[in-house]
């Protein structure tokens, strides 16, 4: 394979290039978190089986509040590794003067680490009407309701004159991230929050993230994906309706994936390389392909999708999702786990799927493609014979 051909790593344009920036920026939907502004009205104890008994606390609770707290609110803010990451980016940014602004404050968690590292003061948004109000009992309970200033609306909604009373911010704080990178359209976010309402040159909070995916063989994977046979009997018609096109989370799965018998077939590869201090929407649209070969012989049953997270330029302080960081970190595996894109040979159209063998050493192309509000993405694999 030439050098050119393994270089081969720039980013299809599919769209105009006349296109602006901000008309980018409303393309496509962003993710709007659950119960945004006032939510639904539904009790918790309204929702239970009537013949079930419901402690006294939750009757009167909303459904959706308690959904979420027990869905993945417990296991993110046991992620003692996650909370130490941004402790450790904070202080390094931190002042006596500094206004920090937060994007999805939930719990309360970050803004209070903020507020106890000296900053003046904090300006939390959260969308979600009902977790508005447990982060601020939290603040309060904690004894930093002087410092730490809730705001219930979409951060989009929010004025710069709204801020005014706080002075302008100094540190824009987020935790807006999904089992994706950019699951949760932390770029928009982001993006609209820096250029509205914070100060010129304000710091970052994470400064930077990549994206990989890493070719994976895994038995485990197939026992759940595929069928064969059984007793003589003939089941792999049933194949024809396995699912290579979207996009799946381990925890939809239901298994930890750090926790399955698998090989990587080739080195993890970046796919997408996001500065959140001037990174646009769109940087991520039409496709990527890139070379990448072979390090040992098998079936890609998959392609993982991963990623890490800075603290800043010199990327000291690291959070990540890769398998080998939530091994031992069962709270992150199951509020993020990692993305996993089922894989067949497409060099030829059959009723079920052809199983993706390759060669220790094989050339290979890495297609990624983006959806266009970069919520997701999808994989493809190409021969490099076949594909030049």
């Amino acid at each position: 394979m030439s050098d050119e051909e393994r270089d081969d790593g720039e980013e299809g344009e599919s769209w105009d290039d006349g296109e602006e920036e901000s008309d980018l920026f409303h393309r496509g939907r962003p993710y709007v978190p659950p119960a945004a502004g006032e939510g639904e009205k539904v009790r918790f104890g309204d929702n239970v089986d009537p013949s079930f008994i419901v402690p006294q606390r939750l009757r009167d609770k909303p459904y959706e509040l308690i959904e979420a707290a027990n869905d993945w609110h417990y296991a993110m803010m046991n992620d003692h590794p996650r909370n130490e990451f941004y402790m450790s980016a904070l202080r390094r940014v931190i002042t006596p003067g500094s206004v920090v602004l937060e994007i999805g404050a939930g719990s309360g968690l970050l803004s209070i680490i903020a507020a106890s590292l000296g900053a003046k003061c904090v300006v939390a948004i959260e969308a979600n009407h009902h977790l508005a109000r447990v982060a601020q009992e939290i603040v309060r309970r904690n004894g930093f309701e002087s410092k730490v200033h809730i705001i219930n609306k979409m951060s989009t909604d929010v004025s710069a004159d709204e801020l005014t009373q706080f002075g302008r911010p100094t540190i824009l704080l987020s935790e807006i991230l999904g089992t994706l990178m950019l699951g949760e359209s932390a770029l928009h976010y982001v993006q609209d929050a820096r250029t509205r309402l914070m100060s010129p040159r304000s710091a970052i909070v994470p400064a930077r993230g990549r994206q990989f995916a890493t070719l994976i063989e895994s038995q485990d994977i197939e026992s759940i994906t595929s069928v064969k046979s059984w007793r003589g009997i003939d089941l792999g018609w049933f194949n024809t309706l396995q699912d290579t096109t979207s996009m799946i989370f381990t925890k939809q799965y239901g298994f930890r994936f750090s926790s399955c018998a698998y090989k990587t077939l080739a080195p993890k590869q970046q796919v997408l390389d996001v500065d959140f201090s001037c990174a646009v929407v769109g940087m991520w649209r039409g496709e990527r392909r890139q070379a990448i070969q072979a390090t040992q012989s098998g079936t890609v049953h998959a392609i993982m999708a991963s990623w890490e997270v800075y603290d800043g330029e010199k990327e000291e302080f690291v959070m990540s999702t890769h398998p080998d960081a939530t091994l031992n970190n069962f709270p992150r595996d199951m509020q993020w786990g990692q993305g996993l894109q089922l894989i067949e040979d497409m060099s030829q159209e059959t009723d079920a799927p052809i199983p993706f063998k390759v060669t220790q050493g094989e050339w290979l192309i890495l297609v990624t493609r983006f959806s266009i509000d970069g919520v997701t993405l999808q994989f493809q694999i190409e021969r490099a014979a076949s594909a030049a």
